[in-house]
Parts: structure tokens; sequence; C-alpha cells
């Protein structure tokens, strides 16, 4: 189970986080570094010292999170996700139509998650309640706080019918993966695909505008699959002045 979920067309956080991703990232060399650091500096333990590391630090993010003041600002970044990816659909250079004067926008998956982890870790790096976690469980823990919320959009597979709301109107109405925007050396999974924005009209969608913008969101995502690999990088730079 994720960390977070889309409620009632609201992504939210569900309160706490399960172990699976930690137990994940101490097997890559970043965590498992981490590990050997901390198992240095137990003396003796009779699980033996890897795994008791494995259990000192868990324990220590698991206690954080469980913070009054922590969990708070944890639910308040699910709200600061999608505002990025409103205030994102603003950029004249995406991709874009217009049905029935509302806005249609393209928006790469590896932008909205770019800023989203900034944002996180300016908020949250230095909250009290992570004080006593470990510096390389807490750049995990930020960083996976971006990917899940990331994975509940996927989960919700938001569309027209279905959409997730973000701010000022705009809604999630699509999520198309596998179109490389930036290099996926360094973007990770953010780095391919997209997401739909559409400025929803507060009395909601007749169903000729729904289908209207269902044809629009296959027809943008037609027209950047034939553009170059240089061309989507050139568009995203291009972007990211705004």
């Amino acid at each position: 189970m994720g960390w977070f979920r889309v409620h009632r067309g609201r992504l939210e956080y569900r309160g706490r986080i399960n172990r699976a991703p930690f137990t994940t990232w101490t097997t890559t060399k970043e965590g498992a570094d981490a590990v050997a650091r901390v198992a240095n500096g137990i003396r003796f333990s009779l699980l033996g010292r890897s795994r008791a590391a494995r259990r000192r630090m868990w324990l220590a993010l698991e206690t954080a999170t469980r913070a009054e003041s922590l969990t708070a600002a944890i639910a308040a970044e699910a709200t600061r996700y999608m505002q990025v990816a409103a205030s994102l659909s603003y950029a004249d250079a995406l991709p874009r139509a217009h049905i029935a004067l509302h806005r249609l926008v393209l928006v790469p998956r590896a932008m909205v998650a770019g800023r989203a982890q900034t944002g996180v870790f300016d908020r949250l790096a230095h909250t009290p309640a992570l004080a006593d976690v470990d510096d390389a469980v807490k750049v995990f823990f930020l960083s996976q706080l971006v990917t899940e919320m990331d994975a509940a959009l996927q989960s919700a597979a938001p569309t027209p019918r279905r959409p997730v709301q973000a701010h000022d109107e705009w809604a999630c109405v699509g999520i198309d993966k596998g179109v490389v925007w930036v290099d996926p050396i360094w973007a990770g999974p953010d780095g391919t695909g997209h997401v739909f924005m559409y400025e929803f009209p507060r009395a909601g969608l007749p169903r000729r505008t729904m289908k209207a913008v269902e044809a629009a969101i296959a027809s943008l995502a037609g027209t950047v699959t034939s553009l170059s690999r240089a061309e989507r990088v050139a568009l995203v730079r291009a972007a990211s002045l705004r």
C-alpha cells in the first residue's frame, strides 16, 4: 500500500508510511553504504550488526513520521504537489489546446517531480521531527515522498470523467508514460511521460465537451510522440525558464 492515495478526487496522505520502499532502498548502493556506516558504529548485536542497523534506521524514521507536526507537514505536501502541476500549466512553451474556452496542457512528469522535490526538501529537510534520522535516510525519505505522490496519481488513472483536483480550477485529466523528455539516467522513473492538466469548469463538463477533451488529449499525445528527443529536451528547457 502506498503512502498516498487519491480520495474523492484529491491527492492525500494516508497518515503513515510503510517499510517496503525503505527495505528496497537499503539494497541500493546508497542505502547499503548507509547501513554499513551505521553498522560500523554498533559494537555487538545478536541479530547481526547490519540487521540491527537497518532496524535502528527504520525505527528512527517511523517514529519521526508519527510526530503530529511532521504528519501535518506531509499531508500538506499532497496539496502542494498538485499545485506544482497546476502552476506549470501556465508555461507557454508546453503543448496545449483550447476546449470550450478552457486550456488543456501537457506537462512532462519530470518537470512536476523536479519542482516538487525541490519544494519538499526546502520545507521538510530541517523539520525538528527528523533531527534524529540518519542523513542518508532523510534524503531517501524526502525523495520517496515525491515518488509516492506520483505513484498515487498514476494509480488513480485520472480521466476527464475522473479528474484529480489541483489548484485554481486546474485538474489532472490524464497520464501517459513512456515518452522520454529528459535524460532518464539522471531523471529516473519520473523522466518519462506526462500529465494532462485541464482548466476544469466549476459547473463540470457536459458530455460533448468531455468527448472533445478526450480527443484533444489523444491529439496532444500523438503530437509529442512525433517530436525528436532533442525537440522534447528543448521544449522542457524553454518551459522551465518561466
